[in-house]
């Protein structure tokens, strides 16, 4: 989905209705329809409570809670549109709601193009909306454009933002949705496509990856394919302490679709990685990583639990890299063995660093936001760049894409080893080092999100619940 500023959006809406092709009403039916198609397998509220203000956001988010059959409690900042009114059912109530499990609160309040401190009304029922957020488990909240107190433009905050959970961005994603320290208001991105608006100029070369976008990579596979034509990834990973790591990563690559995996480790791990891996995974002991041979495979990862790596090893490990002719993934310790010793990384190579390895890598960044970090290393480099977070980059030369998918409940480890196997089977597969980096973010995030709804939204989603969602995803 592109990133477009707020007035462009709004002078697209003008030129719709000035053609008399379609009337607000229509648009916002239209909206409301693709908001509840995209969102309503999310939850089963037990209660809606809209949040409404006098922009057509309001309007938006009454005619979604409709939909839900449910209850409604509608608490209002003024009047409400015309349009927005003549989505009541009729079956809204009025009052304080109190807290419970399983509510559904939407933020309709302010729409993007609202600028500066909030009013008094409007101020007391953002912290209200916050407080009952707070206060009932296992609910969810949704901001309609964008949570509002956050300025679209700047990603700054006043005194009183929306906590959101998810924000379903209309027609296009707003450039301060995207600004560091903004992702808490923001939460989770669902981007919410609207056509009839026509084509928005952009305000960024970056945009955010959504499932429109990312469909037509995936190649489908011929009624004929087999094993040796669904891709080989090579993986070097594991030591004594942390063979779960190289069993995750190497799992899901299986689960990704790679045709063949094998595994690499040295002898003193190899008994129990033996032992534990699923019997589809090929586990091949090396005395040295120089006396590994594999010529047929399209896809080399290095370094989930690896260790910490000698200098010989390192130098193995590294002519490994530079002469493979397909996608090298570097990962967790592949990565702190390239920034310790000075690798040189190649266009057919994706790095996967978490903030911590981005500093090994990149020493000199102070003061840098996420975006200028990606920017600056990638000025010395052309290899894909993944930077890890709650909104990951991913970049290789003018491209870049923002992740829309996960939250926080991915926050535990093994998940970077998941997304490491993946990115090397979706290569394997025949997508392109840059195209699998983003894929394989996207439908990582994805998988942990539907394991998050399934389970009733816990405070986290282990990685090998992950690995189960990933075969469903990508089929």
């Amino acid at each position: 989905m592109k990133i477009c500023s707020a007035q462009s959006v709004r002078e697209a809406e003008r030129r719709l209705f000035a053609r008399g092709s379609m009337s607000s009403m229509e648009l916002m039916n239209a909206v409301v329809e693709r908001l509840w198609q995209a969102f309503h397998a999310w939850i089963s509220p037990t209660r809606v409570v809209v949040y409404a203000g006098t922009g057509n956001n309001a309007g938006d988010a009454i005619g979604l809670a409709a939909r839900f059959g449910c209850p409604v409690t509608l608490r209002c900042a003024g009047g409400l549109s015309a349009d927005a009114a003549a989505q009541l059912s009729g079956r809204e109530e009025s009052g304080v709601p109190t807290p419970q499990p399983g509510l559904l609160i939407i933020d309709g309040l302010l729409g993007s193009g609202a600028v500066g401190e909030l009013r008094p009304a409007c101020a007391e029922l953002v912290r209200e909306l916050n407080a009952l957020r707070a206060a009932s488990p296992r609910s969810l909240t949704l901001a309609i454009d964008i949570p509002t107190g956050l300025d679209a433009a700047t990603g700054t905050c006043g005194a009183d933002v929306v906590q959101a959970d998810v924000t379903a961005a209309i027609g296009c994603v707003k450039p301060g949705m995207l600004v560091d320290g903004a992702e808490d208001a923001v939460g989770r991105l669902l981007c919410i496509p609207l056509p009839e608006v026509g084509d928005i100029p952009a305000a960024d070369t970056a945009c955010v990856s959504d499932a429109a976008e990312l469909s037509p990579f995936l190649p489908r596979r011929a009624y004929s394919c087999f094993k040796n034509r669904a891709g080989r990834v090579v993986i070097v990973a594991g030591s004594v302490g942390m063979a779960g790591a190289a069993q995750m990563c190497a799992e899901a690559a299986l689960a990704a679709g790679a045709g063949l995996v094998v595994l690499y480790c040295l002898p003193p791990v190899y008994p129990v990685l033996a032992a534990r891996v699923a019997p589809e995974i090929m586990v091949r002991p090396v005395g040295s990583y120089a006396d590994m041979h594999e010529p047929h495979a399209q896809a080399l990862v290095i370094g989930p639990g690896l260790g910490e790596i000698q200098p010989v090893a390192a130098e193995s490990l590294r002519r490994l890299a530079e002469e493979f002719d397909g996608t090298v993934v570097l990962d967790a310790d592949g990565l702190n063995t390239a920034a310790a010793y000075g690798w040189k990384p190649q266009k057919n190579w994706v790095l996967t660093p978490h903030p911590g390895e981005m500093r090994r890598l990149m020493p000199e960044r102070v003061g840098m936001s996420r975006r200028e970090t990606v920017s600056c290393y990638l000025c010395k480099s052309d290899c894909v760049l993944l930077l890890k977070g709650a909104r990951t980059l991913i970049a290789q030369g003018e491209a870049c894409f923002y992740n829309a998918t996960g939250g926080p409940y991915m926050a535990n480890g093994g998940q970077g080893d998941v997304l490491a196997g993946t990115i090397g089977a979706l290569a394997a597969q025949g997508l392109s080092p840059f195209r699998a980096a983003v894929v394989g973010a996207y439908v990582c995030g994805l998988a942990a999100g539907r394991a998050w709804v399934e389970q009733q939204y816990p405070i986290a989603v282990r990685a090998s619940q992950v690995i189960a969602q990933l075969p469903g995803l990508l089929g």
